[in-house]
């Protein structure tokens, strides 16, 4: 009971701060950095500005991390078609997701305070062993491990049209000279691994 009622003050907290600072902006993470967690969902909140997941992870030397797994707006999050119980205290998921730039992480906590270490979720490795885009906040390439099969990868962007446009997209820094794009973080997945996908794929990415 003491648990739930800290974790869910924590969340309140959080999206208390979520609003007051109004939505995020993809621009603010670094997308050629993916972060890995792998834990125990402890809540799961469908709110605005953005849902969270609460989420364990028992380190190899048995100490107890928790973190926060932001990841759409709940508008979009709906649009999705993704339910409120897609995820339940007890599951255990895998997530690839993106952290702030160090200057935005900076500037957060010189305003905010310390707070609980946090990601950006993008892709959630589910209890099934499925693959699910979560937040639109990444660069869905860079999700990619090391011990992942390229069938599981086509699997995925073809039952997933937010995956695959991201996938093919952000590889050409678009025309007209803009400061930011998909493009300016690298790819880190291996090239024949890509190119791979890419020809497997029943709807290929154009060139």
């Amino acid at each position: 009971m003491r648990r739930s009622i800290i974790w869910a003050a924590a969340l309140a907290g959080l999206a208390c701060a979520s609003a007051a600072s109004a939505h995020h902006s993809v621009s603010m993470f670094d997308l050629g950095k993916p972060i890995w967690e792998k834990g125990t969902v402890v809540r799961f909140e469908p709110v605005n500005p953005h849902v969270m997941i609460a989420l364990e992870q028992r380190t190899e030397d048995g100490q107890v991390q928790h973190w926060t797994v932001e990841g759409p707006g709940l508008n979009s999050f709906k649009r999705a078609g993704l339910r409120d119980d897609f995820v339940q205290p007890g599951d255990v998921i895998e997530v690839c997701g993106f952290g702030f730039k160090a200057e935005v992480a900076a500037q957060r906590s010189a305003r905010d305070g310390p707070s609980r270490p946090s990601v950006h979720g993008h892709v959630l490795h589910m209890p099934d062993g499925r693959m699910r885009v979560f937040g639109g906040y990444g660069k869905t390439v860079n999700c990619v491990r090391p011990s992942d099969s390229v069938q599981q990868w086509v699997v995925f962007l073809e039952a997933d049209r937010r995956a695959h446009q991201n996938w093919c997209g952000g590889r050409v820094a678009p025309a007209g000279g803009s400061a930011w794009s998909f493009a300016n973080f690298p790819s880190l997945a291996p090239r024949a691994f890509v190119d791979e996908v890419d020809r497997l794929l029943s709807n290929p990415c154009p060139e």
